[in-house]
């Protein structure tokens, strides 16, 4: 489990780089980073946007301010989501392993 703690943490920091390095209009770059950065952070990226400026766009925040939580919603979605992913590919793969034990199941025909 720590080795995916350590891909998630890492996939997410560099998308976060991405999107905010492409904020720079003078980079060359700045469509591949932007890409880059929607990838990695998708779908917390578009949900946490969008519950943002949903709940709060009319709010005494600062856009920094809201711009730092929509950065934390979207790495607490994109944590939910690759947790329920692990987890579904674990009871897949226990599944698939129990059922391949089965005597007789696999018996060629």
């Amino acid at each position: 489990m720590r080795r995916w703690v350590v891909t998630f943490s890492i996939v997410q920091l560099v998308g976060i780089a991405c999107s905010w390095f492409s904020e720079h209009p003078y980079s060359a770059a700045s469509s591949f980073l932007s890409g880059l950065g929607w990838l990695t952070l998708f779908p917390g990226n578009l949900l946490g946007t969008w519950a943002v400026q949903s709940l709060l766009w009319q709010s005494h925040l600062t856009l920094g301010a809201m711009t730092l939580i929509a950065t934390a919603l979207c790495v607490g979605i994109n944590a939910a989501v690759w947790f329920l992913v692990i987890k579904g590919i674990k009871v897949l793969r226990i599944y698939l392993s129990r059922r391949s034990a089965v005597p007789g199941r696999n018996v060629a025909r």
